[in-house]
């Protein structure tokens, strides 16, 4: 793996064409999370991507879009269509400098741009018909590995699963008086949510941020987590990246 530490000959010599561009958030993640919470998690897989494909890890892009939570102090947003110009601007780069393989990795699903169908896919193909990109889908692996690890509350964020992940990563920036919004799913009838029932705003729901039990997070959960899901999207990037 390279990084930013390394010198552009070290790039150079090392022959690699894979890069890796990690997308996080920083945003509210209730009581007991940290606001890096969604980029401590993209970082963790990107990182473990760029080593198994000995590529160039991009340093992280920490803001991604996150208006549902601007009503908490801390959240930093960028407008879908600012982030969508810095990313067109990263690949521009990374093709320019012989990049013909490019990840782009995002843990957090409030960027939409990146979902299947999105208007930057088809715009990423159009302008570099001869570099594969990959904006990889991970809800397959999300959903088999939530089930390695035995999540026993529904959630959608900050939640059982995310704090557990988030403990398994950085246990010292996990607080101890987590307050938990049960059942959130259940619980947003009437409420503004976008067309994938997230609510536009959270806190007009769940005063202090939670959208499920981080009270149930465990840091043997996160790591049963991680071990079974990195090795899911690791194996379905190799076949993406070869196919």
């Amino acid at each position: 793996m390279l990084t930013w530490d390394n010198t552009w000959k070290d790039i150079e010599d090392s022959g690699t064409t894979v890069a890796v561009v990690p997308i996080g958030s920083t945003e509210q993640h209730g009581t007991n999370l940290p606001l890096s919470s969604d980029s401590l998690s993209t970082m963790r897989l990107a990182e473990t991507l760029a080593k198994e494909l000995g590529a160039y890890l991009v340093p992280i892009i920490p803001i991604g879009t996150s208006q549902e939570h601007l009503s908490f102090r801390g959240t930093v947003t960028l407008k879908h269509e600012t982030l969508k110009a810095v990313i067109l601007d990263i690949v521009d780069s990374l093709v320019r400098t012989a990049f013909n393989n490019i990840i782009i990795v995002s843990m957090h699903g409030g960027n939409i741009i990146l979902r299947t169908g999105s208007d930057l896919i088809t715009q990423l193909k159009s302008e570099y018909p001869d570099t594969k990109i990959l904006i990889v889908n991970l809800q397959y692996a999300f959903d088999e590995a939530c089930k390695v690890a035995e999540f026993t509350t529904a959630g959608m964020h900050a939640d059982e699963c995310e704090a557990s992940l988030i403990a398994s990563l950085r246990p010292d920036l996990v607080g101890s008086s987590p307050v938990d919004f049960p059942n959130p799913k259940e619980r947003l009838e009437g409420a503004r949510v976008d067309n994938l029932g997230f609510p536009l705003d959270v806190r007009e729901v769940s005063p202090f941020g939670s959208l499920g039990e981080p009270s149930k997070g465990r840091r043997e959960k996160g790591d049963l987590f991680w071990n079974s899901f990195l090795q899911l999207v690791v194996e379905l990037t190799k076949r993406q990246l070869s196919s």
